[in-house]
C-alpha cells in the first residue's frame, strides 16, 4: 500500500510528540530516584560532600595501593570508596542512610568499579572495621573525638 506524502506528514506529526517524548522519559533519570542535598540530616552529622582533591589527598597520604582494603566511615555519595578501588584496592563504604548506600552502588556501578566496591547501610559506631588497612573518614571534628 502507498502512503501519499501527505498522509505521510499527517502522521509525523501526530506521532512525532509521542515518540520524542518516549525517548526523552528514556534519557531521564527515575523522577524518585534519590538526589543528595549538600546539608541533609544524618544519624549524627549533616552532609558535605568531601572535595575530590581532597580525597585523592588523603589516598595519597595514606599510600593505597591495590594491596590495601579501605574502609570509608560515613561513606556518603561514595566517591572515597570509589577512588580507591579505581586505584586497585577493595574498598567499602558504612553508611547509616540507606538511600546514600544506594547512590553509592549506582556510582560505583557508573564507574565500573562493582567488583573492588561495596556498601553497607549500618552505624558506624557498631561497625567492625578491624580488618581495614586503611580508614578515611570526613566528618565533624566533634564526632572524630
Amino acid at each position: 500500500m502507498k502512503v501519499s506524502y501527505r498522509i505521510r506528514q499527517l502522521l509525523l506529526a501526530l506521532f512525532l510528540p509521542v515518540i520524542v517524548a518516549g525517548a526523552s522519559a528514556l534519557a531521564q533519570p527515575a523522577k524518585d530516584e534519590f538526589q543528595p542535598q549538600v546539608g541533609q540530616a544524618g544519624k549524627d552529622v549533616i552532609w558535605v560532600p568531601t572535595p575530590q582533591t581532597l580525597v585523592d589527598k588523603m589516598l595519597d597520604m595514606a599510600k593505597v595501593t591495590p594491596k590495601d582494603y579501605v574502609m570509608d566511615l560515613g561513606s556518603g555519595d561514595g566517591r572515597t570508596v570509589i577512588t580507591a578501588a579505581k586505584r586497585g584496592a577493595k574498598a567499602r563504604g558504612i553508611e547509616y542512610n540507606q538511600d546514600m548506600v544506594e547512590l553509592s552502588k549506582r556510582n560505583a556501578a557508573k564507574e565500573g568499579v562493582n567488583d573492588k566496591a561495596s556498601f553497607v547501610n549500618a552505624d558506624l559506631f557498631e561497625s567492625d572495621f578491624s580488618e581495614a588497612t586503611v580508614v578515611t573518614l570526613y566528618l565533624l571534628p566533634s564526632l572524630n573525638l
